[in-house]
């Protein structure tokens, strides 16, 4: 049975008696979830790696399996400890499931990520706002640039988002809904898991947004939520097991370096970037959703702020676009967790709008909900392995070709080595930054050059074993080239690519 489109202790207007019936709304909501499952599944592990981003999840991944090694996440050979191990682990685990590690394995967890985070969105906005707002609530979250493609990626920042978002999902039903302790804790274990997908960060995402909210709007359930130490002691345990285990085999000054890159660097950076990025980008991603926020803005206001879950979620929108404003390093792709919370509430905003509509533009409006959407999934099912070719063309080439490399000998990259080509090298690559033959590392060995570096090593090698192009970019360019031994073998007689 579809109830009404607000529950009384929320948000409430008058709505129009003309809505469409119950049918209509179950296939809008079927055709939504076929969506859904279209967007983030649908040729998954067709394309390979696009980012080096990519290629530097899966790798430490396909370590763990191969080596049975988890606790230490390896790239090319180095400890590579800058973040946690959650991602890796979930990777290595569907890669372990699935019989090989791939594209499609590594990319699993953040498409099973985006789909359990739609269905969090479609629940919580049910419960709260009504079966519309639900339904458009994800309908907005889905067709967001962000989400789509980073729900695609193999990447931390959709694991971590859904871990984020499950653990104020929990939260909330202790807080609004009144369920029993048991979703509290269950909250504090889901963020503990988040603290080891993305490190501590993950706090600013949950527990700030909690208590600001509970200093704003006290009441005794939002207190509970702050102060009940069996909680605090599970998400300690989780979230500080890595951590610790780390620090007994490695020592503690293992952390110095990771502390200093991946935090204070990114605060103090002088990178010149201005404060409103952020808010520019949240506009292209929600684009244009976002301009039913023009639509009567101050009843809009006043809505959010007659409805105590809807105030929570604004506050875990403005906090951390706030604080990550503040930061000097600034990328859109940190501000993700908050997306869904922003989804819901333009979603409430949409049903409002719709309800007051009449039946041809309902049927209008109903349409192009689904369009939207239906755009993502053409094009990263149709056009993303067309208009991104040039990327990734070289990438199978380059793999075949290592596969067929027997020689043994050393492999070293001049000045630049891409996550991506140690991936389909499937070898670690050492990187060297000067090329003379009076200092070679090696008397026989095999060298890698990227672009504007192929011309000096040319100049010195004793012959060229591949050439690969284009690499990365449209006039990008790769090739190999050998000393001693590595020109004696049958690698130096295969025809460039």
């Amino acid at each position: 049975m579809i109830h009404n489109m607000y529950q009384p202790q929320d948000i409430t207007d008058q709505v129009a008696p003309l809505m469409p019936t119950a049918h209509d709304y179950r296939v809008l909501v079927w055709l939504t979830a076929a969506l859904t499952l279209c967007l983030f599944f649908w040729g998954l592990g067709f394309i390979p790696w696009l980012t080096l981003n990519e290629a530097r999840r899966a790798i430490p991944a396909r370590h763990m399996l191969e080596s049975g090694q988890w606790l230490i996440p390896m790239l090319n050979g180095e400890i590579y400890i800058t973040k946690p191990p959650m991602l890796y682990w979930c990777s290595a685990s569907l890669a372990w499931l699935l019989g090989q590690c791939n594209e499609w394995s590594a990319r699993l967890p953040s498409a099973l990520a985006a789909c359990g985070i739609a269905w969090m969105v479609f629940n919580l906005a049910k419960r709260h706002f009504g079966p519309w707002a639900a339904l458009f609530s994800v309908q907005i979250l889905i067709a967001n640039a962000g989400f789509a493609m980073l729900g695609r990626q193999a990447g931390i920042e959709m694991l971590l988002a859904f871990f984020c978002v499950s653990a104020l999902f929990c939260a909330f039903k202790y807080t609004y809904d009144h369920e029993g302790r048991h979703w509290l804790r269950l909250s504090y274990a889901l963020l503990g898991f988040a603290v080891l997908t993305k490190g501590p960060l993950a706090l600013l995402f949950v527990t700030l947004p909690l208590c600001l909210d509970a200093y704003l709007r006290p009441n005794a359930r939002k207190w509970q939520v702050l102060t009940d130490p069996w909680s605090w002691i599970l998400f300690l345990t989780i979230a500080s097991s890595w951590y610790l285990a780390v620090t007994l085999q490695l020592g503690p000054e293992v952390w110095h370096a990771t502390i200093q890159k991946d935090l204070v660097n990114k605060i103090q950076s002088h990178t010149g970037e201005p404060f409103y990025n952020y808010l520019l980008w949240i506009l292209l991603d929600f684009f244009p959703a976002l301009l039913l926020c023009c639509v009567v803005p101050l009843r809009w206001w006043l809505d959010i702020q007659r409805s105590a879950i809807a105030r929570a979620m604004l506050i875990a929108v403005l906090v951390p676009v706030l604080v990550f404003s503040a930061f000097s390093d600034k990328h859109a792709k940190y501000l993700l967790p908050m997306y869904p919370w922003l989804a819901v509430l333009l979603g409430v905003q949409l049903s409002r709008w719709f309800a007051r509509m009449g039946v041809a533009k309902q049927k209008w409006l109903r349409t192009l909900s689904l369009l939207m959407p239906v755009g993502y999934v053409v094009f990263y099912t149709v056009a993303e392995p067309k208009v991104f070719d040039y990327r990734v063309q070289a990438l199978p080439k380059i793999a075949a070709w290592f596969a067929a490399e027997h020689s043994g000998l050393p492999i070293v990259a001049f000045q630049a080595v891409d996550a991506r080509l140690l991936y389909y090298a499937h070898h670690d690559i050492a990187k060297i930054d000067v090329i003379q033959r009076s200092s070679l590392p090696y008397p026989d060995m095999i060298v890698i050059a990227e672009n504007e570096h192929i011309a000096k090593v040319q100049s010195v090698a004793q012959c060229t074993l591949n050439t690969f192009q284009p690499y990365l970019k449209r006039k990008g360019r790769l090739a190999i080239f050998g000393f001693g031994r590595a020109c004696q073998t049958q690698l130096a007689r295969l025809p460039a690519v």
